[in-house]
């Protein structure tokens, strides 16, 4: 199965660590956070890695020049970042070939069980399955019966229904047919043009009560 690491972004909430650094180098727990990403999806016996860099991409380049993980790890750089979605649509020739593949941000540190959230998605074959949790967040998805997409929380949504992201995807190849232009776009927006045209489903995975932590923010890094 292959995976990808986003690491393009600023890390503009690590600042100023991020300054002469990418985020993807910064230490967590004495290691590059992108270190516990590539150990995290080898667990799940990933053999071929794909991550993309922008900001001071250079030094991401150079760092997987010189350090051996034990699989396949090709850097893609972006010469104008394309944030998330453009980003995924940007590895195409990577990740075509694979009937669904892992999508993690490069800046999450968790012990959900991710076996399991590859085993409910192909079972489902949704277009996409989204990493969700019953947590604190300013930016809330409405998941219907925590299982199933409809979108950005709105004023009538339901609060049971209401669930933070938690920066892991499995996404099916038929992302790559839909035809998007490769620019600047987040990958939920994506999803939630499909989901309005009606065209695929979207499934949430209920983390339960795995831990969480957002390692893009400075207090959260020790």
């Amino acid at each position: 199965m292959k995976a990808m690491i986003l690491a393009a972004g600023y890390g503009t909430r690590l600042k100023p660590l991020t300054d002469k650094k990418p985020k993807a180098l910064i230490p967590y727990h004495s290691k590059p956070m992108i270190e516990h990403q590539i150990e995290r999806l080898k667990k799940l016996n990933v053999d071929e890695i794909i991550i993309n860099a922008h900001h001071h991409s250079e030094m991401i380049e150079e760092y997987f020049e010189k350090n051996d993980f034990g699989l396949k790890i090709s850097v893609l750089v972006e010469k104008e970042i394309l944030g998330t979605g453009g980003g995924i649509l940007n590895a195409k020739d990577y990740l075509q070939d694979e009937d669904c593949f892992i999508v993690i941000n490069v800046d999450i540190d968790t012990d959900m069980d991710i076996q399991k959230m590859i085993e409910f998605h192909k079972r489902n074959n949704p277009f996409a399955t989204i990493a969700v949790q019953k947590r604190k967040t300013s930016r809330r998805l409405d998941v219907e019966n925590g299982k199933r997409l409809k979108g950005k929380e709105k004023k009538n949504s339901k609060k049971k229904n209401l669930y933070a992201f938690n920066g892991i995807h499995i996404l099916s190849n038929r992302v790559f047919k839909k035809n998007y232009e490769i620019n600047f776009r987040g990958i939920l927006e994506i999803y939630f043009d499909l989901i309005q045209k009606k065209e695929e489903i979207i499934f949430g995975f209920d983390a339960g009560e795995s831990s969480f932590k957002d390692i893009g923010k400075i207090k959260n890094l020790e």
